[in-house]
């Protein structure tokens, strides 16, 4: 007995003090939801986006060219007009009855397109594309004529594990994980009018990229509160998927001034010259950004909550440009780029 006693009294101070480090473990992070009470903890959220996609390596034209004996004039090089394009997201949620977490799952579609036409009369056009072998063609023919056209079909599908918590009175923390999936298709159309010489011929590209991939994605949403209302946030993610491009191109000529013969196609025949695809598997790496203000709402004794929120975002998708190519003028490959505004709804009860 007179080991037992002491040995209870170190069990109970052992235990107590587990108790209070639990305690204060508690109250290190507290949750920050947001949660309502009494309510099935989920919440759905929707988002208007008005974005720009955009993709390097693109360039179909240069002009500024001269003709060796005389000065040139100064020129640039030609890409597509990126324009501005709305498109949405769409989520749920649901918050989970252990320690706060909580899983969210999120859609989002845009549809975007350039287009670009640069019309020169004489040799001031320059093609980074070498269509139909276009550097043949033109010891007898100068391009008059150059027109490029590019669209993105994108769609992404998120799926995350969170917890979102105080680091102090006005400041919370969300770290994550999950998974990320995505399909996004492009074409891009390049065509140059050949003229003023021994054969007048269009040359037509068409290079289509068709991508999915699917892998890990982590990142760190941030709320710095101003108000009881208001607060400003800065989102952060990264993502590594695995990933398959299935790449085609095909090139085309039509001579409108070819007579035709024995070794020629007849007049105003369409000649495919290069007819190839490039398929394979690689991991492609996905930054995502995000900063803006926020303002949230409890109703009906915290029976339910809305959000509303409004600011900036960017993706950078690394070295998505594995267009078909036959020779180089820019980087050989290049960067998928997304940004523009983003506006999210959310309602929890």
């Amino acid at each position: 007995m007179k080991y037992l006693l002491p040995f209870i009294i170190v069990c109970t101070n052992a235990f107590a003090v587990a108790g209070k480090i639990s305690d204060v473990k508690g109250t290190i992070t507290p949750n920050a939801g947001p949660r309502v009470e009494h309510g099935i903890d989920v919440f759905f959220t929707a988002d208007f986006i008005y974005w720009t996609a955009r993709m390097d390596g693109l360039a179909y034209a240069i002009t500024g060219s001269g003709d060796g004996i005389s000065n040139a004039n100064k020129g640039s090089v030609k890409h597509p007009d990126w324009g501005w394009d709305p498109g949405f997201k769409v989520g749920a949620g649901l918050n989970l009855p252990h320690d706060g977490w909580d899983v969210y799952a999120e859609y989002t579609w845009l549809y975007s397109n350039g287009d670009h036409k640069k019309s020169v009369n004489g040799s001031n056009i320059l093609a980074p594309w070498n269509i139909s072998n276009l550097s043949n063609l033109l010891s007898s023919s100068e391009i008059t004529d150059a027109n490029a056209d590019w669209d993105i079909h994108f769609h992404t599908v998120n799926l995350s594990l969170g917890r979102n918590y105080f680091i102090s009175n006005f400041l919370t923390l969300k770290p994550f994980v999950g998974f990320k999936g995505s399909w996004i298709d492009q074409d891009y159309r390049v065509r140059y009018t050949l003229g003023e010489g021994t054969i007048d011929s269009t040359l037509k590209m068409n290079n289509d990229q068709d991508f999915w991939g699917l892998g890990l994605r982590t990142g760190l949403d941030t709320g710095w509160q101003l108000t009881s209302i208001l607060s400003l946030y800065g989102n952060f993610a990264i993502s590594a998927l695995w990933s398959q491009f299935e790449v085609e191109r095909k090139d085309t000529r039509n001579d409108s001034s070819n007579p035709g013969g024995p070794n020629n196609p007849p007049l105003n025949t369409t000649i495919t010259v290069l007819n190839s695809e490039n398929d394979f598997h690689t991991i492609k790496g996905v930054v995502e950004f995000g900063l803006g203000l926020r303002a949230e709402w409890w109703f009906f004794d915290d029976r339910y909550h809305f959000l509303v929120q409004g600011g900036w975002e960017e993706q950078l998708w690394i070295n998505h440009n594995n267009l078909l190519k036959t020779h180089f003028v820019e980087s050989d490959h290049g960067d998928l780029i997304l940004q523009g505004f983003t506006m999210k709804l959310r309602f929890d009860f």
